[in-house]
């Protein structure tokens, strides 16, 4: 019996053991799933925080990419700002070229001695222009296009201010010079030539709204009124005289408009005229100049060995010829090929204004334009060099603006 009850027991015993160990093995598989499920979860845990990691990273680094393009995109911008500011526009250069070729017949050649000069540096807007004296009406300082003008108001009558308050300063040989606004407004703008005892000997007078063109002088009255007398579209202009001891040539930009054979009188003085429909209308000028002397190019040559020239005049701080600066570069051209064995050192001169620096560079500059622009003209170009003094070689004081007008100039040295 007892044998039985043992191995009864011990067939349970051998049960429980087997299903203990069965119970174990799936805990133990339990836990072993638990744990991989766990080290599972984790590693998707860190592999999300790698993804988020990686993710900011590129997110960061797309930010800065975008902000670097930005700011390149930015400084592309501002760099090609700063590039129109140095350069003109395709536009711009078409219209200088259009000018230009209005100019390939055009033959005023400024004189050789500035005795007055007025770019008007230095004045103050709203106050009456110091280098002139009032006879009557009202003119003012008043900023056009960002430059100083005078404004002549209503019916206005003003000359230049001479030392000792001289009105006996024109000599027998000169030119006048000025650019004028025509703005589509009325008016009418007038130069009045005195002699001595002030009485007016000759005078221009012209409209800017319809072309109407007068010259007077001996009691004799010419007038043009053809639609080609001149251009009065809106913008500045230019005015151009010369004076050679009885005849006076006078032009309005490339346009030849009066030619004076013979005055009889010697003007003495000048004073310049405006009116308008209103008694408040405004007629600008500046850059007014003066200057003496009408000799032929090439005699200053023989007298001297080069060619000492206002008439090739630029753009402010460029090297940008000006338009009208064609009667003398068609003039040095012209003999130039009269005289094969010619050959020229061109050289650019400028006053003080700005850096030492900036002047070298611009009077280097101007003079190798001014090569360009006769060889385009037909002269070769082993014929020129070009050079540039700056501020280097004055011919005088800068402290006025007469002298600085002599020192910015173009040189032509026989080599």
């Amino acid at each position: 019996m007892k044998q039985i009850l043992y191995l009864s027991l011990l067939l349970l015993l051998i049960n429980w053991q087997a299903q203990a160990q069965s119970w174990l093995e799936k805990m133990g598989n339990r836990v072993k799933d638990r744990a991989v499920e766990q080290v599972e979860n984790r590693i998707e845990d860190r592999a999300g925080e790698a993804v988020d990691k990686g993710l900011d990273e590129a997110e960061g680094s797309v930010k800065k990419s975008t902000k670097k393009k930005e700011k390149s995109t930015k400084d592309t911008k501002e760099e090609s700002a700063n590039v129109e500011d140095q350069y003109e526009s395709p536009s711009q250069n078409a219209q200088q070229q259009s000018k230009t070729v209005s100019y390939l017949k055009y033959d005023f050649v400024p004189g050789n001695e500035v005795i007055f000069d007025d770019d008007l540096k230095g004045e103050q807007k709203g106050e009456f222009p110091s280098r002139w004296d009032l006879e009557q009406g009202a003119a003012e300082i008043a900023l056009v296009d960002n430059e100083n003008a005078i404004t002549m108001i209503g019916y206005t009558f003003i000359s230049p201010l001479f030392k000792n308050n001289s009105k006996n300063y024109l000599p027998e040989q000169f030119t006048l010079e000025y650019d004028f606004l025509i703005d589509g407004n009325e008016g009418e703008h007038s130069i009045e030539f005195c002699d001595a005892s002030d009485q007016v000997i000759a005078s221009t007078l012209f409209w800017k709204d319809n072309k109407r063109f007068i010259a007077e002088w001996n009691k004799t009255t010419t007038e043009n009124n053809s639609e080609d007398t001149y251009d009065n579209s809106n913008g500045w202009h230019h005015m151009a005289l010369s004076f050679n001891q009885r005849a006076m040539k006078i032009y309005v930009d490339a346009k030849r408009v009066a030619n004076i054979p013979n005055m009889k009188d010697k003007p003495a003085w000048v004073r310049l005229f405006a009116r308008g429909p209103e008694d408040n209308s405004a007629f600008h000028i500046k850059n007014v100049r003066i200057a003496k002397g009408a000799v032929p190019l090439y005699n200053r040559l023989l007298a001297s060995g080069k060619i000492i020239t206002y008439g090739i005049t630029f753009d402010v701080g460029k090297s940008t010829i000006k338009p009208q600066s064609m009667g003398t570069l068609n003039e040095i051209c012209e003999m130039l090929k009269a005289h094969p064995q010619l050959r020229f050192s061109v050289e650019g001169h400028t006053d003080n204004t700005g850096s030492a620096t900036s002047n070298q560079t611009l009077s280097e500059s101007r003079a190798k334009a001014v090569c360009n622009k006769l060889s385009e003209m037909g002269i070769e170009a082993s014929r020129l060099t070009a050079k540039g003094f700056g501020m280097n070689k004055p011919l005088d004081s800068n402290e006025t603006t007469e002298g600085r007008a002599k020192n910015r100039r173009v040189e032509f040295v026989k080599l």
